[in-house]
């Protein structure tokens, strides 16, 4: 229970205005009482909205000049069921802002704020109201409200106070002024995109976003891309990459760092992810990539980066040279024109004769399609394992693979076809429950209900030792695009490396079908300190023709298909899809 959840209320002896007594006689309670004393009479400083500018829901009570100490923190809810957010703030954390943080204010309200903290031996306790103003970002054809709509399906009483952030992507930016040829012969880059950052409150109420005008630009080449791959590290801030930029910021908006890519690399999108180590792990191509016929590109989505906290290279993991850039089965299925080898070209097992085998006819860039230079692998999820300090990737073409410090395949999770014969030998054997090989049928399907994953979006790790993937189920079996009759779903697996086996534990949404199907982007997410599954199909309706996306969060108990609280998704925005939510855990954030 936290100090704002206990009740009491002031000693008679105590300062009519300031409620001062020794900290172990008072504790601080959800009455912090009509006798606290708002801003007018309070001993702190001025009141600093959006101090950082890069979020306008948030402010700064600064310290006057004084020496404060063991603050805490509550926005109070707004009207009848409004969600309280309260925190408790570190003293260092008062020392980098000059004051107390407030996360957290609901925009275009006159919020009410309850502090405490110590002053020269005094406890004192302080109301303010601050007021933040309407959400602000850039406007674009047809957009209904500002951000998307949260409508809260369901939520279980011990999950009330949870917090989500949502990262989405504005894909259509009509008249928007993009350099498209600026990285030619083709890189990831020239896919463009808004971000449209927020988080929620299990209300669905907004309660805080980013100002993405502050780090996106389409006519400058370091201000275009997708803000993506959102993740709160341990010390909980926030890290995420936009085009040629990654970035590590507090809920407040101070920059930690704001990094270009190595001159090496180039295109970050989809993921970067904080190891167990302090290095961080980002999802890229490569700025000037020399192919084994001699030609020179732009890599694209297929090489995973390491750097330290200072931003040097520690290593990298080129796929080109680690899977197999030809492997066409999945491309083949994805309903739009792939770029692969010319009819009638046999694909080889070794990697100079298939480029050889292009000739001149294949265009490079940002396209599905077989080799260096093209969207082969599109990886968009990195886990990073300590057992082996090997990372897993979620190549959205490929499948699943473990990947070890010396760059070889320690395992795929895929189906077994279209491999070259080196890499055949890696993908896992399905079982069931006793251990038992499971077969796989002549259609491509297995018995007792096994599949693979299919387009997927994350893999990670969870710390029962299990993976969990998002299923997209685009290409399933391998079978050409569909517009219905499709479903995807939340998967768990048990891998046994030594055996090179998986068996297939839990699965959710399947039976939901298209209502819940997204083709594209989503995650799935063990929470250990709820037991939960937390799942963001996050691009239902994105085939329509009217390209308005209602995606669902779910969080499911584990290893059942209760579903604790969902929420849907609302954008009245076509091309509004989203990438990724996560839970926003309070404990870590001042």
């Amino acid at each position: 229970m936290s100090h704002f959840e206990q009740h009491s209320s002031p000693s008679p002896s105590a300062h009519p205005e300031r409620g001062a007594q020794p900290e172990q006689a008072l504790p601080e309670g959800a009455c912090l009482t009509a006798r606290i004393p708002d801003s007018d009479n309070a001993r702190l400083g001025a009141i600093v909205v959006n101090p950082y500018r890069l979020a306008p829901l948030t402010a700064v009570i600064r310290d006057g000049g004084q020496r404060i100490s063991q603050a805490r923190v509550r926005v109070k809810g707004r009207g009848e069921g409004g969600v309280d957010i309260d925190y408790a703030v570190e003293d260092r954390t008062l020392w980098t802002h000059g004051g107390i943080p407030v996360f957290g204010l609901y925009p275009d309200h006159r919020n009410e704020v309850e502090v405490a903290y110590s002053l020269d031996g005094e406890r004192i306790r302080e109301r303010y109201f601050i007021y933040a103003p309407a959400v602000r970002l850039p406007v674009v054809a047809s957009q209904e409200s500002a951000l998307p709509r949260v409508e809260p399906l369901k939520v279980a009483p011990h999950l009330k106070k949870r917090l989500y952030l949502f990262n989405h992507l504005l894909t259509e930016i009509p008249g928007s002024n993009r350099l498209l040829k600026w990285n030619a012969p083709g890189g990831a880059a020239e896919w463009d995109s808004v971000g449209i950052n927020w988080i929620a409150d299990s209300n669905g109420d907004v309660r805080w976003y980013l100002d993405i005008e502050q780090i996106h630009d389409s006519t400058r080449k370091d201000g275009l891309g997708a803000s993506m791959g959102f993740q709160q590290t341990r010390d909980g801030h926030l890290i995420w990459g936009q085009g040629q930029r990654y970035y590590k910021h507090d809920l407040l908006g101070r920059t930690i760092w704001a990094r270009t890519l190595p001159e090496k690399f180039a295109d970050f999108s989809h993921e970067i992810r904080e190891t167990e180590k302090g290095t961080y792990l980002l999802r890229v191509g490569t700025s000037d990539y020399r192919r084994a016929d001699g030609k020179r590109v732009r890599s694209i989505r297929d090489h995973i980066l390491e750097v330290d906290q200072n931003g040097d290279v520690v290593d990298f993991w080129d796929l080109n040279r680690i899977l197999d850039p030809y492997r066409a089965e999945l491309l083949h299925t994805l309903g739009r024109a792939a770029v692969l080898l010319p009819e009638g070209v046999a694909r080889s097992d070794d990697l100079l004769d298939n480029e050889r085998n292009e000739g001149d006819v294949l265009p490079f860039g940002d396209t599905p399609g077989v080799g260096t230079g093209r969207n082969w692998a599109h990886v968009n999820a990195i886990e990073h394992d300590p057992a082996d300090d090997s990372i897993i990737v979620s190549a959205r073409h490929q499948g699943v693979a473990k990947i070890g410090r010396d760059k070889q395949v320690k395992w795929l999770l895929a189906d077994p076809r279209g491999w070259s014969s080196a890499l055949r030998a890696k993908v896992l054997t399905p079982v069931n429950a006793a251990g038992e090989v499971l077969a796989q049928n002549p259609n491509g399907s297995y018995p007792e209900g096994f599949d693979w994953s299919w387009t997927q979006h994350t893999a990670w790790l969870s710390s029962k030792g299990t993976l969990t993937v998002f299923d997209n189920g685009w290409g399933r079996n391998l079978a050409p695009t569909r517009l219905e009759g499709n479903y995807s779903r939340a998967v768990e697996y048990r891998i046994d490396e030594e055996k090179g086996t998986v068996q297939q534990l839990w699965e959710f949404g399947k039976e939901r079908g298209d209502a819940w199907y997204s083709p594209i982007t989503s995650v799935v997410e063990y929470r250990p300190e709820s037991d939960t599954l937390l799942i963001y199909s996050a691009a239902i309706g994105h085939l329509t023709p009217q390209r308005l996306t209602r995606p669902v969060l779910s969080e499911v108990k584990y290893g059942t298909q209760e579903v604790l609280s969902e929420f849907r998704v609302v954008s009245g925005q076509p091309g509004n899809v989203g990438y990724r939510a996560l839970v926003i855990d309070l404990e870590r954030l001042f």
